[in-house]
C-alpha cells in the first residue's frame, strides 16, 4: 500500500514523559495546532462490524486489518473527518476525509444515508463496507495529545485516556467518559517514512528495547 509509515508505540511512566518532553523539546517542533500549553484534546468514534472483527483481528495480532473512525479536535465540530486506519504489519496507512456535523452526528447513531452518492473515495468506500459488513458505532475514545515534529518524524504523548464505555454520542461536550489507565501511565507514538533522524533516535534511546502492540480502540472496550 502507497504511503505507508512505520509506527512504533510504547508505555511510558510519568517520569519518563518528563524527560522526553524536554528532549523532544530541544529538537523538534510543535505541530501547529496545538493550545497555548502545546497539546490538543482527540475524541474519536471507532465502528465495527457485527462480528466485532476489528477488535478480533487485533487481539489475534492479524497482520493486514482497517478500522474506520470520526474524529475531532478540542471539541470543536466544525471540523470532523472520517478517517481509515490501515495496519500492515509494524507500517501504518491514514486515509481521511471532511465530514458535515450533520452527517457525524447521523453516523453515530447507525445512520450512513449521507454519504450515499458522495464525491470523496473515502466517504464511499465506507458507505459501501457500512451496508456490507453491517458496521456500527461502537466506542468513543478520549485523549489528550502532545505533538511534535521533525520532517517526517512525528512522536506523539498521549495522556489520559478515557473510553465512553457504551455512549457513542461523540458530538455531546458533556459524555461521560471512564479513564483506562491509574494516573500517571503515558502512551508514546512514533511514526516516520524511512528512518529515524540521529537526532530524534538519540532523543528517544531512554525508551525500553521493546515496543508495545498498544490500540487505544481495544484498550477503551475491555469494559464492554
Amino acid at each position: 500500500m502507497a504511503g505507508l509509515r512505520y509506527e512504533n508505540k510504547y508505555y511510558i511512566s510519568a517520569a519518563g514523559e518528563a524527560m522526553l518532553l524536554r528532549r523532544l523539546a530541544a529538537c523538534m517542533t510543535d505541530d501547529a495546532h496545538v493550545r497555548e500549553d502545546g497539546a490538543y484534546h482527540i475524541r474519536s468514534l471507532y465502528f465495527d462490524d457485527y462480528r466485532r472483527s476489528a477488535l478480533s483481528d487485533k487481539e489475534e495480532g492479524v497482520e493486514k486489518r482497517e478500522k474506520f473512525r470520526i474524529r475531532y479536535y478540542n471539541l470543536n465540530p466544525t471540523y470532523i473527518v472520517l478517517e481509515s486506519k490501515q495496519k500492515l504489519g509494524k507500517m501504518t496507512r491514514k486515509l481521511s476525509a471532511p465530514l458535515s456535523a450533520t452527517a457525524a452526528a447521523a453516523m453515530a447513531q447507525g445512520q450512513y444515508h449521507a454519504l450515499c452518492g458522495a464525491d470523496d473515495p473515502l466517504l464511499r468506500r465506507f458507505y459501501h463496507q457500512a451496508l456490507l459488513r453491517r458496521l456500527r458505532p461502537r466506542v468513543v475514545v478520549d485523549y489528550e495529545r502532545r505533538p511534535f515534529l521533525f520532517r517526517d518524524v512525528r512522536v506523539t504523548i498521549d495522556r489520559n485516556l478515557h473510553s465512553g464505555l457504551r455512549r457513542t454520542d461523540f458530538l455531546n461536550p458533556r459524555l461521560p467518559t471512564v479513564p483506562v489507565f491509574p494516573a500517571g501511565r503515558t502512551i508514546l507514538e512514533v511514526k516516520y517514512d524511512d528512518a529515524l533522524p540521529d537526532v530524534i533516535r538519540r532523543a528517544l534511546s531512554v525508551l525500553p528495547a521493546q515496543t508495545s502492540a498498544i490500540s487505544k480502540f481495544f484498550l477503551c472496550q475491555r469494559f464492554l
